[in-house]
């Protein structure tokens, strides 16, 4: 089975939040979330720097290619079973857009206010599924 691996910044509460929505849609189990804090060695295996893994998202792919930014977000959202954000950001304008903002939103992300972001459906050991509505395993 193919592994992507992804670092991501586990400071950041969008972050911790979309890599929790992440790992939560990913069924197929092919994405393994790693904190770019602690992880300086393997970081440094691929040619990646701790202060770049800190500004941009990274991926390594099952091939050992390494994409960052928007190319790494592309593959993750892929991943996903029902991330409507996989086809958002391949659609032509929105494309160049978001490949145009990303740097600039990941530069900024620490001032997003906690309540605008969205909540995975257990958090910190928390279920925020209403009970009648949780399946039965």
């Amino acid at each position: 089975m193919k592994q992507h691996t992804i670092f991501y910044d586990v400071q950041c509460p969008l972050c911790v939040r979309e890599m929790a929505l992440t790992l939560e849609k990913n069924r197929s189990g092919s994405l393994k979330a790693v904190p770019v804090q602690g992880s300086e060695t393997e970081l440094a295996q691929y040619g990646i720097s701790p202060e770049d893994a800190m500004t941009y998202i990274h991926i390594v792919r099952s091939d050992g290619a390494v994409l960052k930014g928007m190319s790494a977000l592309r593959l993750m959202y892929a991943e996903c079973e029902g991330r409507p954000l996989s086809r958002i950001w391949n659609l032509p304008l929105l494309r160049q857009i978001a490949d145009w903002g990303y740097p600039l939103f990941a530069r900024n992300r620490y001032r997003l206010p906690r309540w605008l972001l969205p909540r995975p459906q257990c958090e910190d050991g928390v279920c925020h599924i209403p009970p009648a509505k949780r399946r039965r395993f």
